[in-house]
């Protein structure tokens, strides 16, 4: 494909560098999440209207490259997604348009502030903040942060698909407008303090398709250990005086 539109592309570059690197030092420029959002919407409309679904997108397949437009690499076919991208809907029947809409809104908001929307090494845990809608809010990670720039996420990252945006160009167009709306200095649009989302009352589904990690056993209450210890101490002291 051609790399003008930041699509696919095998034409190397200077100083390419993949999203999911890139943020081990913190969120991005919002100049390139501009960019990130508007590569990806034209990307995976034009995907949509061809009647196909990407289902498969991740931070490490975005590439940025300085000076130029961002570009989607191929899909790894040994790759598995991670949980904290793929949409509710797409976890036991096959993705839509709007699941690649809630994945492309994942992948924005970790590059906007530099954490996961739905942060967790715990499947279940994450799969059920996913399906409430109990994300981490923006203004929580970055203080200060324009308030409808969240607003866009939580329609876009809605555990009801029929609630997101009509496609992606519709998101990427309110993302960008919530963005360019935050630097203007005459508008009044910045939070002062965290805000909550409200979580929804749909509750989460059965788990039957996931190779989850094995989790490790609840770790033992000190005050149980202590207790333990006691009893025994009691037990050793009346054998004592009954053996004298």
């Amino acid at each position: 494909m051609s790399d003008e539109g930041g699509t696919v592309a095998d034409t190397p570059d200077a100083d390419p560098e993949r999203l999911d690197r890139r943020l081990v030092r913190g969120a991005v420029d919002l100049d390139e999440v501009v960019a990130i959002a508007r590569m990806l919407a034209a990307h995976l409309d034009a995907e949509h209207a061809e009647g196909r679904v990407d289902a498969a997108l991740a931070p490490e397949r975005i590439e940025i490259r300085t000076g130029k437009t961002p570009r989607l690499l191929p899909i790894d076919p040994d790759a598995r997604p991670h949980k904290s991208y793929v949409a509710p809907e797409a976890w036991d029947e096959p993705a839509t348009a709007a699941s690649d809409q809630f994945s492309m809104a994942a992948i924005l908001y970790e590059a906007t502030c530099g954490g996961r929307c739905f942060p967790g090494d715990d499947s279940e845990k994450i799969r059920e903040s996913i399906t409430t809608g109990s994300r981490v809010p923006l203004a929580a990670r970055v203080p200060g942060l324009a308030d409808a720039i969240d607003a866009v996420f939580e329609k876009a990252l809605s555990p009801d698909a029929s609630l997101r945006y009509a496609n992606c160009t519709a998101f990427s167009e309110a993302l960008v407008g919530a963005i360019e709306k935050s630097r203007d200095p005459t508008a009044s649009v910045l939070v002062q303090k965290p805000q909550s989302s409200r979580p929804s009352s749909r509750r989460p589904p059965r788990w039957v398709t996931w190779d989850d990690e094995a989790e490790a056993p609840p770790p033992i209450s000190w005050v149980k250990v202590i207790g333990v210890l006691v009893v025994l101490a009691i037990i050793a002291a009346i054998v004592a005086s009954a053996t004298k």
